[in-house]
This record gives structure tokens, sequence and C-alpha cells, in this order.
């Protein structure tokens, strides 16, 4: 198994791929709108993958799938409220509902992990995370995000808190370069990283973001960095569940290191699933020699938490034609339901 989250070109899987994956074995795949645009060719896409997967184990078929403008699956008409719509309209029922509706179509779609909820605080920032959060306090984020969460969880989906140790104070996005934040440890769990370490014990993954923070590691970026990986979130704060990184080909690190450098490096640091969610086909012999080069010690421990991870994997039984048609219908109506915040500043996070 190669520990890498792969991204995959488009609605079908070329030939290229069928043989890179077959061969290299990811442990798993992300999945974009370009990969997106009819329910039961999508369904077809991920039965492939998991075909193309040996081993007892079904591979990670992950999305970013929030509401709001981060929604991968518009092309075939479901569309959900932002998570600070959701927040705004003050009611748990409707957030419980709005996750139950999320799960429903990713199952039908065969994805088996969210990467969400979003656990950054609120912040006037143009940094891709205006209308993507919970909320501008700790304890909002952390009982709305926290009801999301649950109620994803109960209908077998996976879940990723992200983006630790907290980014909504960065003042400029990282799919185009690295923000630089200040502060110490103790200054981020007083705040920013409060959401995570309370909703640590229920969620099975964590992402971490791409932020610069001196006073932690002046030279790294945080997803690099084992002194805010394995030194502040394994080791401080006791956390063994699955670590991925943000996408590497974003900016933020792209423009310092290659995707077969910073793989590399994410896992020195503590991570156990890098992500390479765009041309992976062109960088995935690399990342996979690089890879065989760190210590096979640390390799047996990042596969026992995935192994472990993939455990929880749900397998559901996708909507038949006339179940996707109710399902349409009242996703639609429920989204209508819910007042959209004011639009957010462009990034190329609503655009994948």
């Amino acid at each position: 198994m190669l520990p890498v989250i792969a991204g995959v070109e488009g609605l079908v899987l070329t030939p290229r791929e069928r043989e890179l994956f077959s061969r290299l074995q990811p442990a798993g795949y992300i999945l974009f709108t370009r990969n997106i645009a009819d329910y039961e060719l999508t369904r077809e896409l991920t039965d492939e993958l998991r075909r193309l997967t040996t081993g007892p184990d079904e591979p990670v078929i992950a999305i970013d799938q929030e509401g709001g403008r981060v929604v991968r699956t518009a092309e075939i008409g479901v569309q959900l409220p932002s998570a600070s719509a959701l927040a705004q309209a003050g009611s748990a029922h409707q957030i419980r509902r709005a996750a139950y509706y999320n799960a429903a179509c990713l199952h039908t779609l065969g994805v088996n992990t969210n990467f969400a909820p979003v656990l950054d605080l609120a912040s006037p920032h143009a940094n891709a995370l205006p209308s993507r959060c919970w909320g501008a306090d700790t304890q909002a984020v952390i009982s709305n995000a926290g009801v999301w969460n649950r109620a994803t969880f109960s209908r077998g989906i996976l879940t990723c808190g992200k983006h630790f140790p907290g980014m909504g104070a960065a003042e400029c996005d990282p799919h185009h370069d690295l923000p630089v934040l200040h502060g110490t440890r103790d200054s981020f769990l007083a705040s920013a990283t409060m959401p995570f370490t309370a909703l640590m014990p229920e969620l099975p993954s964590l992402m971490i973001a791409h932020l610069l923070i001196p006073e932690i590691d002046a030279e790294l970026p945080t997803s690099l960095s084992p002194a805010l990986v394995q030194g502040f979130l394994r080791d401080q704060l006791g956390y063994e569940g699955v670590v991925f990184t943000d996408d590497l080909c974003m900016g933020a690190i792209a423009k310092r290191f290659a995707p077969a450098e910073s793989a590399a490096m994410a896992l020195r640091a503590g991570c156990d699933l890098p992500l390479v969610c765009h041309n992976a086909v062109e960088h995935l012999e690399a990342v996979a020699a690089a890879i065989a080069e760190l210590p096979a010690e640390m390799l047996e421990t990042v596969e026992r938490r995935i192994a472990r991870f993939r455990l929880h994997i749900s397998a559901q039984r996708p909507m038949t034609f006339i179940e996707w048609n109710d399902y349409l219908r009242d996703v639609g109506a429920f989204h209508a339901s819910v007042e959209e915040v004011a639009a957010a500043p462009g990034s190329p996070v609503q655009e994948y």
C-alpha cells in the first residue's frame, strides 16, 4: 500500500491511471467536480477504484463536501447549505438534516470519507474560509460542528476535522501562498485549536493546514513540521487517529517543494496520508520512490493507523433510480429552505 490519497483526472479512469493505481496501490482517492457529472457514472468510477485495490480493506474514497460553495455534486443536482448558513439558522435539527442528506448522496456515489467539518474560527480575511466556518467563537464551532459530525458519522460516512491547528486568522489563501500566523502552542490551545481538542475523541481523522507558525517551527510549514504534527498533535495532545495533509499541490507547498519531497516530509512529520490532488499520474512514481526510502518502522506505524481507520468504512447500497429522483426533490426543497449567507470572496477551493 502506498500511503497517499491521489486525485483522479476525469469521469472515468485513463489506461495510465488503471496501471499506476493497480501497481502502486494508493491507500485512497479524492473526487472533485471534474469526476462527478452523473450519479451512476460516478458510482461506476468508485466501484472500479475499489476493484483495483487489493487486500481486505476498501480504499479511502474521499471528497470535500461541506455545503455552500464547497460542494462537488452541483452538476448532478445536489446542493447543500453552507456551515455558516446552517449556524445562522440556529437549528440543530437543520444541521442534522443537512448531514443526513449529505451522507445519503455520498453513499450512493460510493464515497466513504468526507473532508469535513471545518473547525476553523470564522474571520473576515480572504483566506478561503469565509462562509465555510460554523462560527467565530469556539463554543459555536464546537456545538454546531459537533452536531454535524455525529450525524454524519452515524450514517456511515467517516469525517475529518480541518484545518489543524486552526487557520481562521490567516490573511492569505494557501491555495496561492503560505500564510504566516503567530502564536505559541499555548496560545493556539486557548483559542483556535480548542474546537479540535474538544471534538478529537469523536473525530476519526484530522487534516493539517498549510501554515507557517514561526513560534512553533520557523522553517517548515505546519503540514510538514515534526514539531507541529508529532510534537504538538500526537505527543502533547495524544491524537491517535489518521492525519491527512491538505493538498500538497496547493501554492503554499508546491511553490517550495515537489510532491515527492513534500509527501515524504509529511510522513516524517507524523502525518499518515498526504494528498496529491492534481495531476497525480505525473507525480505518483516519484512519490512512491521517495516514500520507499523512509524507515520501515515509520511506515508500519502509518499502515496500522490507516488500517484502523479503514475498518470503520461502511458499505451501503446506492439508491435506485426512483429513490435518487425522490432524493433530488427532497434535498432541493431542503436547500431552498435555508437562507444562504452573503457571497464570500472567491477561492480555488470552490472551483475544483
